[in-house]
């Protein structure tokens, strides 16, 4: 079997369901985590998740592998938050009500490979929960290239690519959202 998403994904179109399978057990947790960062709560991401990967099976014959497999995957999800958010009214700016802490493939939950002593795991904890409250006061277009660009480190020709945006813009939103995300996170009292 293939390892390349790619190359996962071009099996999948031919028919190979083991191959569609993999692609669901290696993105399933990424997904739920870019829907609950979105302003979703748990049930609605996973909700979300699942039409992505609906949408992905129907596409699957017309996936071309010139782009990487992360671009074609979140260019349908994010175009199903915005069907999503118009049709539930939803609005994006809203705290999730569901956490993504229990979900071990969101990225904002990677921790430092070494050891980490349990004080310095409380600081990261509350870190991370203060982090998650500020990304969900950014506005929309800049909570979108933070999503893509920083926390699923997709390049920012492929985040210009899903955004339908210039590459020049991808990178000034980047910084904008940097520098509100420190204005955010020195108001709640962090360093």
């Amino acid at each position: 079997m293939p390892d390349d998403d790619r190359e996962l994904m071009l099996a999948a179109s031919t028919g190979s369901r083991e191959a569609f399978e993999s692609l669901v057990d290696r993105w399933q947790g990424r997904l739920v985590g870019f829907f609950l960062r979105q302003g979703g709560d748990r049930e609605l991401a996973e909700d979300c998740t699942q039409e992505v990967f609906v949408r992905l099976y129907r596409a699957r014959d017309r996936y071309t592998p010139d782009a990487r497999f992360a671009t074609f995957l979140f260019t349908i999800a994010r175009n199903h938050w915005i069907d999503v958010a118009r049709a539930r009214q939803v609005r994006p700016d809203l705290q999730p009500t569901g956490s993504s802490d229990d979900e071990g493939e969101d990225p904002l939950n990677r921790l430092p490979s070494q050891e980490v002593p349990p004080p310095a795991q409380a600081v990261l904890a509350d870190d991370l929960t203060r982090l998650r409250a500020a990304l969900t006061r950014l506005p929309e277009t800049l909570r979108e290239v933070v999503q893509l660009g920083v926390i699923e480190a997709l390049p920012d020709a492929e985040v210009s690519a899903i955004l339908s945006i210039p590459v020049g813009t991808v990178k000034s939103r980047v910084h904008a959202a940097v520098q509100t995300l420190r204005s955010l996170l020195h108001e709640g009292g962090a360093p």
